[in-house]
């Protein structure tokens, strides 16, 4: 059995079934990232003394008659997450040697379920930046195509999930950090409603719009780590695919369609075809204030940013990465009068898109407007306007971001063997909602039985 090609729940029922061991998982896994992970770059640090200790574990704990949803499972960390006893740099030399006591709320609980950790993988600096091209020790490949990048910024966990070097990973979403590496690296993501994860432990970008959230190669997989992160088992989806979708009523926002490239828009056509085959009525939607929402995210962000970073960036600021210094010495810039009219459009937006969404369930957009990009690319020409590579990855993530909602992306087609997703987002505490109209396009496209080959040696 080649353990790489399961899925999360593959591999749970496998252990359960007594097909294999969680240390015969483990140590596969351990042995694919020494194997390839010099080439795609995808973890900081490898845990494996810890890995192999959990995994025996877990090993004991089943054959004791103990089991959990995650019991044996190795899945890895975004690095700005704490883990007890292992470096955690946030992705900056700042925190080198940096060796926590404790462990992120979200990763404790993991642990608890029985997972096993393989290790920590790359962000962009302190989790500021759209490609992990920007961390200070390594930068990711995308596994589809290693002159790509991977997204950011937990595109560490994206490329470790992609390329079979972890059954499942935690991210951070702030921006579109979980659900834009999720659509380049073909990967379903969630970024849940706004406190259903805690978040202590988390090394902080902006208090107002971080989240965790997992990255799997199934929706049913994205569920299940979800649960036990929210420590709600009535988020584990059983029945998988699920039925009809008759009833539902789906908003598209054509606003961010027609910024996407013309196959992104030819995908998403054939998803929501899809899902009205499914039983679904999906209706155009265009919420007031959305083309403001960039402006009030990078405002929020970049004060919010120059808040947590105060302390090191007055005597350590030669330490960050020019493009971290800038983005905080923008966030001092930004007074308490702009912070709050910021904050104040937001809750104007709220109220937009739900009024919005009234009689709708759930709304729709590209997750991104185009397949992954190249790694060496400063602009990007989509629909005849150039754009800054960060400006074209983040603009249709933002704005699902200041409702603070819970948000899935999920594959659904490629261009040129890249993938691309679709996001689905609903009403606060509705992840149960937006995780079955996920499933229901998984259906229609099942990304997860395709695997990555150029980067294989």
């Amino acid at each position: 059995m080649d353990l790489s090609t399961l899925t999360l729940t593959e591999l749970r029922d496998a252990l359960r079934r007594g097909e294999t061991t969680s240390v015969a998982a483990t140590q596969a896994m351990l042995d694919r990232i020494v194997a390839h992970d010099n080439v795609i770059c995808s973890y900081l640090t490898i845990t494996d003394e810890m890995a192999l200790e959990q995994a025996a574990a877990a090993d004991r704990r089943r054959a004791a008659g103990n089991d959990s949803p995650l019991l044996g499972v190795p899945v890895a960390v975004k690095d700005i997450l704490c883990l007890a006893g292992a470096p955690t740099t946030a992705g900056s030399k700042i925190l080198e040697g940096f060796i926590p006591p404790y462990s992120a709320h979200a990763v404790q609980r993991l642990v608890d379920a029985g997972a096993v950790i393989l290790g920590k993988t790359n962000t962009d600096e302190f989790a500021m930046g759209s490609s992990t091209e920007n961390s200070a020790y390594v930068t990711t490949r995308n596994p589809w195509d290693i002159d790509r990048v991977p997204g950011g910024s937990s595109g560490g966990s994206a490329a470790a999930v992609a390329a079979g070097l972890a059954f499942g990973a935690l991210g951070t979403d702030t921006g579109g950090s979980v659900r834009q590496p999720a659509s380049f690296c073909g990967l379903v993501g969630i970024r849940p409603t706004l406190g259903l994860v805690p978040r202590t432990g988390v090394i902080p970008l902006a208090w107002s719009y971080d989240a965790v959230g997992p990255l799997t190669r199934t929706v049913e997989d994205a569920a299940l780590l979800l649960a036990v992160m929210a420590a709600d088992p009535a988020l584990i989806l059983r029945d998988m695919p699920p039925g009809s979708l008759a009833g539902f009523r789906l908003g598209l926002i054509d606003d961010l369609v027609e910024i996407a490239e013309p196959y992104v828009a030819e995908g998403v056509a054939a998803a929501t075809a899809a899902l009205e085959a499914a039983g679904a009525r999906v209706v155009s939607c265009r919420p007031e204030l959305l083309q403001h929402t960039r402006a009030m995210h990078y405002v929020v962000q970049q004060a919010e940013a120059a808040r947590v970073h105060a302390p090191w960036f007055a005597s350590q600021q030669e330490h960050y990465a020019p493009q971290v210094r800038r983005r905080i010495e923008a966030g001092q810039r930004v007074s308490a009068t702009d912070y709050l009219a910021a904050q104040q459009a937001r809750r104007l937006f709220i109220d937009a898109v739900s009024r919005a969404m009234t009689g709708l369930d759930a709304l729709l957009a590209p997750t991104v407007p185009m397949v992954a990009a190249p790694r060496t690319e400063a602009e990007l020409t989509i629909r005849g306007r150039r754009l800054t590579v960060r400006e074209a990855l983040l603009q249709c993530t933002i704005p699902f971001t200041q409702l603070g909602s819970p948000v899935v992306t999920v594959p659904i087609g490629a261009h040129e063997g890249l993938p691309y997703g679709l996001q689905i987002a609903g009403r606060p505490s509705a992840e149960r909602v937006v995780l079955r109209i996920a499933a229901a396009c998984e259906q229609r496209w099942p990304w997860a039985a395709r695997r990555p080959t150029p980067w294989r040696q």
